[in-house]
C-alpha cells in the first residue's frame, strides 16, 4: 500500500464519514466510485471494502443520533433482520453477474431516488413527528429490498431506506436518517463477510477510511441536527445523482 494511496483513503474517509452522519447513507455512494477510480480496484473490489468502511462510519453515526432521540428501535427491528438477509442475496448475485451488470444496478438505482426524492412532495411532518402508519410487513418488504442493494451495490442500504421511509410510509427525514443508521450498520457487516469469504475486500485500505470515517461521521451528525428536512432531502437527492453520473462516465 503506498503513501498515495493512504492519502486518497483518508481524505476519502473524511468526505464520506461526514455524508453519513448528514444524510444517514453509509458512504457507499463515494467509497465505490472513489475505490474504483482512483485506487483502480474491480468493481466487486470497490463493493466489498466499501462495506466494511460502512461498518466504522454507521455506528458512529448512529450512536449521535441516538443520543438526540432520533432513533425508531422498533422500526429498526424489522429493517436489520429483513436487510441481513437482503444483503446476502444481493451479495450472491453480484458473485455470479459480470462487472457491467453490477455497475448498471448502481447506477440505476441511484439516479432513480435521486429523481424521487428531489420531487417528493414534502410529508408535513417535520422534527420528531410520529405521525405514520407502523406496518411490519411494510417495513420488512423495505428491508429486504435495501438489503439486496446493500449487497449488490456496496451500500449500506440508506439510499434505498431513506427514500422509501420517507416517501412511502411518511416518516419525517431525521428519523428516517437516525433509524436507518443501525440497519445500514447490519447489512453492511452481513454483505462485507459475504464479501471477504470471496476474497473481495481490501483490509487495510478499508480500515484506514473506515477509522478516519468515524470522526468525520460525528461532524456530518452535528450538521444534520441543525438542518430542516426538505434541505436534508435536497441534498441527498443530489448526493445520489452525483454519485451514479460518477459511475456512468467512468472507466
Amino acid at each position: 500500500m503506498s503513501i498515495i494511496q493512504i492519502i486518497e483513503s483518508i481524505i476519502t474517509g473524511i468526505v464520506a464519514g461526514f455524508i453519513c452522519g448528514l444524510t444517514g447513507m453509509g458512504g457507499g455512494t463515494i467509497y465505490v466510485p472513489v475505490f474504483y477510480f482512483l485506487l483502480s480496484f474491480s468493481i466487486k473490489e470497490a463493493i466489498g471494502t466499501s462495506l466494511l468502511v460502512i461498518v466504522f462510519s454507521s455506528i458512529s453515526a448512529f450512536l449521535a443520533h441516538m443520543r438526540e432521540g432520533q432513533v425508531n428501535f422498533r422500526i429498526a427491528g424489522f429493517l436489520i433482520v429483513a436487510g441481513i438477509i437482503g444483503a446476502q442475496i444481493g451479495s450472491s448475485i453480484t458473485s455470479i453477474l459480470p462487472d457491467i451488470a453490477v455497475k448498471i444496478f448502481f447506477i440505476c438505482i441511484t439516479i432513480f431516488l435521486s429523481i424521487n426524492m428531489w420531487r417528493e412532495r414534502n410529508t408535513g411532518v417535520e422534527g420528531n413527528g410520529t405521525n405514520f402508519t407502523m406496518s411490519p410487513i411494510r417495513f420488512i418488504l423495505i428491508g429486504l429490498a435495501a438489503g439486496i442493494a446493500s449487497g449488490m451495490g456496496g451500500v449500506g442500504g440508506a439510499i434505498v431506506l431513506v427514500p422509501l421511509l420517507h416517501m412511502w410510509v411518511g416518516i419525517p427525514m431525521n428519523i428516517c436518517i437516525g433509524t436507518t443508521l443501525p440497519v445500514v450498520m447490519f447489512n453492511s457487516l452481513s454483505g462485507v463477510i459475504g464479501y471477504f469469504y470471496r476474497g473481495l475486500v481490501h483490509i487495510q485500505i478499508g480500515i484506514i477510511t473506515g477509522v478516519v470515517a468515524v470522526f468525520a461521521a460525528l461532524a456530518g451528525t452535528k450538521v444534520s441536527m441543525r438542518t430542516d428536512n426538505k434541505r436534508l432531502r435536497k441534498i441527498f437527492s443530489i448526493v445520489l445523482l452525483i454519485a451514479g453520473m460518477a459511475i456512468l462516465v467512468g472507466r
